[in-house]
């Protein structure tokens, strides 16, 4: 009786200990797994363990990881490849169309009847929408792939903002547009990319004309960090069609009525130029208006 009393004590007390140390592998590897998680580390798990099933979890584990890096770096490349081709693409289409642009161009200097007119007008301006597309596809593939570098220069954003309601003055009186535009009393200077920061201003412009229902209204101002600050606002045609958590979203344009006068590439474009050059771009609809405000930072 004694002898069977010690043989389950030595029985219980090697099970307590095989536990205590199997919990403590696998605490172990719970450990390595939330730290990889963590730190978004490549590592692989520590299979030296003593439990042999608990190894070979380990090491499954390890193989699905392994798996899963390979799928991640196939994935990379033919993104890389897609951003490319697309890159290749949009700058062979640019030549030909550019040429169909010119051949238009003198027919519509021609002598026409009025029925060819109408024809070739409408030839015209579904040619120059299909070069926008062609050119921002071009961008926005460069950008991706981030070919482009911000040459930081000193640049004066009113006069910028001045020199942009000057250029686009016949598209506003040919919408109806009155722009109400507060400037401080001296310019806002920035050290910024001068033809990046000029295309952020050209796409937002666009975008509000293209988008309003009424006036729209420009801003500038400067922080006491000299943070420059533009913001645009514009009333909004149907506030219930517009989510604001996808404005800057690829190909999104908000109501699928009026998608065929822009291409939802042109807030993607600015979202992207803002942040290679170091700033912060936002969002907010306020009593149906819709104001975007960007943040450039020194």
């Amino acid at each position: 009786m004694e002898i069977l009393f010690w043989v389950l004590g030595a029985t219980v007390l090697i099970l307590v200990v095989k536990y205590g140390l199997l919990k403590r592998q696998v605490r172990s590897l719970a450990c390595q797994v939330q730290d990889s998680l963590c730190r978004n580390s490549e590592k692989m798990l520590d299979i030296s363990l003593i439990d042999k099933d608990v190894e070979r979890l380990a090491t499954l584990l390890n193989q699905h990881r392994a798996r899963q890096r390979q799928a991640v770096v196939t994935a990379q490349r033919h993104e890389v490849s897609l951003k490319e081709s697309v890159a290749n693409l949009s700058h062979d289409l640019r030549t030909p169309l550019t040429v169909i642009l010119g051949h238009i161009q003198l027919l519509c200097s021609s002598e026409l009847s009025e029925e060819q007119r109408r024809r070739v007008d409408l030839i015209l301006s579904r040619t120059e929408k299909m070069k926008d597309l062609v050119n921002t596809f071009y961008e926005l593939s460069l950008l991706d792939t981030e070919q482009i570098i911000p040459r930081k220069e000193k640049v004066n954003l009113s006069n910028m903002v001045m020199n942009l309601l000057a250029e686009n003055a016949p598209i506003l009186e040919r919408r109806g547009i009155f722009p109400e535009v507060c400037l401080p009393d001296c310019s806002v200077f920035l050290l910024s990319d001068c033809g990046m920061v000029e295309r952020v201003l050209q796409n937002l412009f666009v975008n509000a004309v293209r988008y309003s229902s009424g006036n729209i209204k420009i801003s500038v101002c400067q922080t006491k960090k000299d943070q420059g600050i533009f913001c645009i606002e514009n009333p909004v045609r149907d506030i219930s069609k517009l989510d604001i958590d996808r404005l800057f979203e690829r190909f999104y344009t908000g109501d699928s009525s009026t998608h065929e006068e822009g291409t939802g590439l042109g807030l993607a474009v600015v979202k992207i130029l803002v942040e290679k050059l170091g700033g912060e771009i936002m969002a907010k609809i306020h009593e149906e208006r819709l104001s975007i405000k960007v943040f450039f930072n020194e």
